[in-house]
């Protein structure tokens, strides 16, 4: 009898007398083998049969009734050794989470312009869809099976970086910060400054944080000059609602010059950070890898366009301040805190 290759192995020999059961049979141990539960069932049976009842539960800490059942399933299964392997106790009728299409479509939608937010930061973006149009909102436990079970992760392509060893002590002396600030009041300000590279042209953003408030300014430019530190400085002054008193940078050169004049000008206390020690500006640099995590990062191949990231970073300070909830400020947005939104829209032009 011929064979084409290829053929499974029960194909080639399934003519031979007893070959079914033979397989059936070599199928069945290894089952049995690769059950640890049914194996000591089976040597508790055998210990029975050998030693008697009253040994057996001594030595096993088993019931009665147990053993007797495994007994029952062994003589009933005419010897079987697979009898002894524990069936499935998972529900023949489960129960499948079902999520509105509009629901799911709108977190895909959050998921890919925010990817860098879980579930807890999505919730109450996704509960306020879900009021608008009169459904029930899911859980955040629920969104997060929902990301998961529909690989709703996103990332983007990184084309430039960051280089911190860049920015150069000046040798002056100046108001040193020996610990990061924790102001019990609004008026203490952080700024600093991003660096992005993209196909060898150099972008700086500078940013700034009211420590207290966590309120937020970030502008992008072409150069890293102390007049564009200065543009950032009065912009985030002119939304505060309380008077600055005290600024915290880095030794950056952007924050000398006219910045530093404008400082002494209208009696704020200026103060710089020692060089590697980024902790003390921990306020600023958390703000930092959030803008640039979840958006620049995603913008970068705009950058080169200074009009155009510049609208891309206020759409961002729009969400971050009204929509965007904060752990540090107990899940609430910016905005609920503060007790006023903010229009990023007529910040001043980039120089």
């Amino acid at each position: 009898m011929s064979h084409e290759l290829g053929s499974k192995p029960k194909a080639l020999f399934s003519y031979l007398k007893g070959y079914n059961r033979f397989m059936k049979t070599v199928i069945s141990v290894n089952a049995f083998n690769k059950s640890q539960t049914a194996q000591y069932r089976l040597k508790v049976i055998k210990y029975y049969q050998e030693f008697g009842l009253k040994a057996t539960l001594s030595a096993f800490p088993v019931k009665r009734s147990t053993l007797f059942l495994w007994q029952k399933k062994l003589k009933d299964s005419r010897g079987k050794l697979t009898s002894l392997i524990p069936k499935s106790t998972r529900p023949n009728d489960i129960r499948q989470m079902n999520t509105h299409l509009l629901v799911l479509a709108e977190i895909c939608r959050l998921r890919k312009k925010h990817y860098r937010l879980g579930k807890h930061k999505l919730y109450p973006l996704v509960e306020r869809y879900c009021s608008s149009l009169g459904l029930s909102a899911p859980k955040e436990s629920t969104i997060g099976k929902i990301i998961k079970r529909n690989n709703l992760f996103y990332s983007r392509s990184v084309y430039g970086y960051h280089d911190p060893s860049r920015k150069r002590p000046t040798r002056r002396r100046k108001l040193r910060v020996v610990r990061a600030p924790k102001p019990e009041a609004g008026g203490y300000l952080e700024l600093d400054t991003i660096e992005t590279i993209i196909t060898g042209v150099r972008r700086y953003t500078i940013t700034a944080i009211d420590v207290r408030l966590k309120l937020v300014y970030a502008q992008t430019f072409t150069t890293k000059h102390s007049k564009n530190a200065l543009v950032v400085l009065k912009t985030i002054v002119s939304i505060l609602p309380v008077g600055v008193h005290t600024i915290q940078t880095d030794n950056g050169s952007e924050f000398e010059g006219e910045f530093e004049k404008h400082c002494q000008e209208k009696e704020i206390k200026h103060k710089w950070t020692y060089p590697n020690s980024p902790k003390i500006n921990g306020v600023i640099e958390r703000f930092n890898r959030s803008i640039q995590e979840e958006w620049l990062n995603t913008y970068q191949d705009e950058m080169l366009d200074i009009v155009l990231i510049n609208q891309r970073i206020k759409e961002y300070l729009d969400f971050y301040h009204h929509d965007r909830i904060h752990e540090s400020l107990e899940d609430q947005t910016q905005a609920s805190v503060v007790g006023y939104n903010i229009n990023y829209q007529q910040s001043p032009r980039c120089i």
